[in-house]
């Protein structure tokens, strides 16, 4: 009893525990880290925060992005549903995350609109839903570094929700803020391409084909200029203008015209845009066939489909395409051209595309159809 006397005035003298320090991570698009800090603000600006006893500021052009130090089991899970494709429970897991900085809660928030707006599929209803989240967390963060993507998946969402004028004056919006606020090149070909995308959901075939073109261009001038992480980028968004513009054939029902847009890009030397040719010929054949119920062109578009999987080594938007349309293509072939396994294999090429390639246009039509 006496040494435990002796021993509590010591404990109680100990120093407490200090609280956790922050230990935020910059990551810089040359591929670099820094480390160490306390990040104060995340502004269109840049980076501010301190290191150690020292300020520290970092312009936004050079950030990629910010791993927080102190954030809730929540964020961290959501970020790992993303990674694995799993977006309606990332939206969820970020939906959850009620405590932490307010740097953090409004990233958090922000990760919860981009999952959402990733898992709308055809949904329209969660489309407008998407759309309102997006505009109410702008309201709140005007002046935020994710306000130029913020934009864009509102647009997005308002697109998917079947507003089209509202889109385009988010999408518009957005464009003329990367050329007057300084948002880079990168965000101009986006938001052009989006617009293009827009132009074709409302119909507009002729409109939208001068609207790639124009998101094409933009994308290959500012090439000269990008870092290694937005050159790729924006090789994907010239390579998706290409598709684009013949897919507008497509939306005129000019389907032989598309055929021979399609097959001239499959001739090109880029691997990107051979596979991207290759699967808009199996889906301008395919869509054509559909139409004339021909089933020799069906087994034409198989062909072309097949290669163009087996092609595409970048976005994978090529390879989601080329799926969905194989398993297109056997439930149209049926039993008697295909055996009594038919459904269970067009199933298997839906399910490739929703859990392979789960962020690309493709995902929610292959999901449609799986459960038709």
């Amino acid at each position: 009893m006496r040494i435990l006397t002796l021993l509590l005035p010591v404990a109680f003298l100990l120093p407490a525990a200090s609280a956790q320090k922050i230990n935020d991570v910059v990551l810089k698009k040359d591929g670099s880290r820094v480390r160490g800090l306390e990040i104060t603000e995340f502004l269109l600006s840049g980076v501010r925060g301190t290191r150690g006893s020292d300020p520290f500021e970092l312009p936004a052009h050079q950030v990629m992005d910010i791993e927080w130090s102190d954030v809730p089991e929540e964020f961290l899970s959501g970020k790992a549903a993303m990674r694995r494709g799993d977006f309606q429970a990332a939206a969820q897991l970020f939906g959850a995350v009620t405590s932490g900085r307010p740097l953090v809660k409004a990233d958090a928030e922000f990760f919860k609109i981009k999952s959402a707006v990733a898992s709308i599929g055809a949904d329209k209803s969660a489309a407008a839903t998407a759309a309102e989240h997006a505009k109410s967390w702008l309201s709140s963060n005007a002046n935020h570094w994710r306000t130029p993507e913020a934009l864009l998946l509102a647009g997005r969402a308002e697109r998917l929700a079947g507003t089209a004028g509202t889109a385009t004056a988010t999408l518009k919006d957005l464009e003329e803020r990367s050329i007057t606020g300084g948002f880079g090149g990168v965000w101009t070909a986006r938001a052009k391409y989006e617009l293009a995308l827009t132009l074709i959901a409302d119909g507009k075939g002729a409109q939208a084909r001068s609207q790639f073109k124009s998101a094409g261009n933009a994308a290959s001038d500012a090439l000269a200029t990008a870092s290694t992480t937005d050159k790729s980028n924006l090789q994907s968004i010239a390579t998706l203008s290409r598709v684009g513009e013949g897919e507008t054939y497509l939306l005129d029902k000019d389907y032989k015209k598309a055929e021979s847009f399609f097959r001239q890009l499959a001739g090109s030397s880029e691997p990107a845009l051979e596979a991207a040719g290759r699967a808009g010929e199996g889906e301008a054949i395919f869509l054509s066939a559909a139409a004339s119920k021909s089933a020799n062109d069906l087994r034409r578009a198989q062909l072309a489909l097949a290669k163009a999987s087996v092609l595409d080594s970048s976005n994978g938007e090529a390879s989601a395409k080329a799926n969905y349309y194989l398993g297109r293509c056997l439930m149209l072939l049926g039993p008697e051209k295909e055996g009594d396994t038919f459904k269970q294999r067009a199933q298997a090429y839906f399910e490739i595309v929703y859990s392979s390639y789960p962020t690309t246009r493709w995902a929610g039509l292959a999901k449609a159809e799986s459960q038709k």
